[in-house]
């Protein structure tokens, strides 16, 4: 009996261990992944047409854009696009600006060094198509 009473508090004490590592690891900090959603504001679609002898096709292609806020730096990745974008990062307390280049497909790192804790707006504009989404900087930071 004695043994018995041993054995389930080794048990539960081990358990409780198990689940109190598993909480401590799941901490919302800073440096965690955050997709920044992003919406349409306006624009066309464009068409690429597709010829061959016989049949021609016009295909309508959308312009995918993500962007992610990581470790202080917001990446944004642009697909089924070719020309420049302009990527801007506006808020009250600062703002940044970065171009770049794509071919079919794109991809942007900007470091938010320099600007302030605080709510954001992103907006990446190709051609005439404008895409904005709303991040926070530093969320958890102590000032």
């Amino acid at each position: 009996m004695k043994r018995r009473k041993i054995f389930t508090c080794l048990l539960t004490a081990f358990c409780s261990t198990l689940i109190y590592a598993s909480t401590v690891r799941n901490e919302v900090k800073d440096d965690i992944q955050d997709k920044i959603e992003l919406s349409r504001d306006g624009g066309t679609t464009r068409i690429a047409s597709m010829s061959s002898m016989f049949t021609m096709q016009a295909v309508t292609v959308e312009p995918v854009v993500e962007a992610y806020n990581y470790r202080n730096v917001v990446t944004i990745s642009v697909q089924n696009f070719r020309g420049s974008a302009l990527v801007e990062i506006i808020g009250s307390k600062g703002s940044k600006q970065s171009f770049f280049e794509i071919y079919d497909m794109g991809f942007e790192a900007i470091p938010l060094n320099g600007i302030p804790a605080g709510e954001y707006t992103l907006r990446v504009t190709l051609g005439t198509e404008v895409f904005t989404g709303t991040f926070k900087k530093g969320q958890n930071e102590q000032h």
